[in-house]
């Protein structure tokens, strides 16, 4: 897949499905630009993408309500368009119940998995609208679908936020047809600061299969993928 030229933002994009998916568009002739909430941690990635591409960073913390204005504006003084953003930077206040969690985990949870990626595409709406056939990946979790959420209530908080960005998928499509794509992914259980050293798969895994869905036709949205295989919400 060649996505040579194309203008993409990726939000944590220091470690995990963001760094690896940055790699591969760098390498297929992209031009990205990441955020991520760590500075140090930021740089050092950043060093390696450099090598790959034109790859710009902006050091910014989406728990912070403000940051997504923030990220917006510091990419608008870089580009007049984007052509792809990917809000795939998460938390999680995984345990076994709400009660174990905490009042405050629901909270935490949604403000940087669902109202942060709410902003990002609002704050960045202009720049979208003039890109090239633009898109919009939600990177979401098996752990967001609603059997999934009936079959085991371990990581309510978080299960709740991904399930919302589901929902927020389908709302922005709604608004956004013939405009913007806007889909969610379920990357796969991955070997990611999320979901631990047991899992199955690995980040680079993440990485292909937010390239799969990028490279899916512009007049596809409002769905739910596994890489280029659609999934049940």
């Amino acid at each position: 897949m060649s996505f040579q030229g194309k203008r993409i933002v990726i939000t944590g994009v220091s470690r995990g499905i963001g760094f690896e998916a940055a790699k591969l568009f760098l390498k297929a002739g992209g031009d990205v630009f990441g955020t991520a909430r760590d500075p140090e941690r930021l740089e050092k990635a950043g060093a390696e993408l450099k090598a790959l591409g034109p790859f710009k960073a902006f050091a910014a913390d989406l728990s912070d309500p403000e940051a997504p204005k923030k990220v917006a504006e510091a990419v608008s003084r870089h580009w007049a368009a984007i052509d792809l953003l990917v809000n795939n930077a998460a938390v999680s206040s995984w345990s076994k119940d709400f009660k174990t969690e905490g009042v405050g985990a629901v909270e935490h949870d949604m403000r940087v998995n669902v109202f942060a990626p709410h902003a990002l595409i609002f704050h960045l709406l202009t720049l979208l609208r003039n890109g090239d056939e633009p898109r919009v990946i939600n990177v979401s979790s098996g752990a967001g679908i609603r059997q999934s959420m009936i079959d085991s209530p371990i990581g309510a908080s978080y299960r709740l936020s991904k399930y919302s960005l589901n929902g927020l998928t389908i709302l922005w499509a709604g608004q956004l047809k013939g405009e913007v794509a806007v889909n969610s992914l379920d990357p796969g259980w991955l070997k990611t600061d999320l979901g631990g050293p047991e899992a199955p798969g690995e980040p680079i895994d993440g990485g292909k299969r937010v390239l799969a869905l990028a490279a899916k036709p512009a007049d596809v949205t409002g769905r739910f993928f596994h890489g280029d295989t659609e999934i049940e919400f």
